[in-house]
């Protein structure tokens, strides 16, 4: 197949283009034809899939005659955000073939008023995280990880503030928050905590992923909302054992049996508090829950080390990226009834 693969623009520091690298070395993997210059359009477009992927409300559809327009996108509400939502309906509605990355991500599309057929095809995890890490689970400093971009959907204020309720400044334990990129709550949480002896505070663009999650037992994600959440997958490919909240995408491939899941309390917010515009209400995760779930973990290792295991092992056969592609293309063929010489 050829996949005109597209995005409006690449920023390293942007999870939309980390995810936009993997599908295209993953499509090329499966033996498929990639074009992914963001300048120009290939020479014979009528060949091509149109493949979008990033926030819709940016797609710019090529006016040249394509094979077949297909659109990957996400929603982190059930609602569009108000100021992009015509924007959003419009590109949409030009999509032969829309795929979301979880039922939860959908969920904004399919109570939109569109007439597009929707699939979902799962994200992946990145092939350098693909493997168990040899850790020692009974060293003597244990360690927690909260990845991702700190932020209040992501539950970030709750990580330190549970830690320090359950452990207060205990030695032998130790919390890392690292950051994708600085962010105004990631700052403020960093002034409010930094002298405390047991919790560090990481920019990951000067590191990889990797070496965040190989030098860790146990991933942290109280989140509010999650399209999909990537760090979550990543952190078990390596065989970490992690504590989820119980909330929308990770309940679709999360379970107990590669961690614990965060209890939801009986509070909402207004999802207009990370989400500007946007209507709607996320319950928030129990901090007393994920309290408890620090002195639990940290009194029982090797019931962490177990979970992490069977959770490497869950990610290494359902969710790899070469998997997303090969799914994805499944899916295109299903729906496009043009079939060409070049397809697989």
């Amino acid at each position: 197949m050829k996949i005109w693969l597209r995005i409006n623009r690449l920023d390293i520091s942007c999870s939309w283009t980390f995810v936009y690298n993997h599908l295209k070395e993953a499509f090329e993997q499966e033996g498929h034809e990639v074009y992914s210059d963001i300048t120009k359009p290939p020479t014979d477009p009528e060949e091509y899939v149109e493949f979008w992927w990033t926030d819709p409300a940016v797609w710019s559809w090529s006016p040249l005659p394509t094979l077949f327009r297909v659109g990957y996108a996400l929603s982190e509400a059930h609602s569009l955000l108000k100021a992009q939502k015509n924007a959003i309906i419009r590109n949409v509605a030009c999509c032969d073939l829309l795929i979301c990355p979880t039922r939860f991500a959908a969920t904004a599309f399919l109570e939109a008023p569109l007439d597009v057929p929707i699939e979902i095809v799962p994200f992946g995890v990145d092939p350098a995280v693909v493997y168990p890490v040899e850790r020692v689970w009974d060293s003597t400093v244990f360690r927690y990880l909260h990845m991702g971009v700190a932020q209040f959907r992501k539950g970030s204020y709750m990580v330190p503030e549970a830690f320090i309720k359950a452990f207060g400044s205990k030695a032998g334990v130790h919390l890392t928050i690292s950051s994708f990129r600085s962010t105004e709550e990631g700052e403020n949480l960093e002034k409010e905590y930094k002298s405390h002896p047991c919790i560090k505070f990481y920019n990951t663009c000067h590191s990889t992923p990797m070496s965040m999650y190989e030098g860790h037992h146990v991933l942290v994600s109280p989140h509010l909302s999650e399209g999909f959440g990537l760090c979550v997958p990543e952190a078990m490919a390596t065989g970490m054992a992690c504590l989820v909240a119980r909330h929308s995408a990770p309940l679709e491939f999360f379970s107990s049996k590669y961690g614990w899941w965060i209890k939801m309390s009986e509070d909402y917010v207004p999802v207009s508090k990370a989400l500007t515009d946007t209507p709607g209400f996320w319950r928030l995760p129990d901090i007393e829950s994920l309290v408890e779930l620090y002195r639990y973990t940290f009194a029982h290792r090797q019931e962490c080390k177990g979970k992490g295991e069977a959770a490497s092992s869950y990610v290494l056969q359902n969710l790899t990226w070469r998997q997303t592609a090969a799914k994805i293309v499944d899916v295109i063929q299903r729906y496009c009834t043009v079939q060409v010489s070049t397809w697989k």
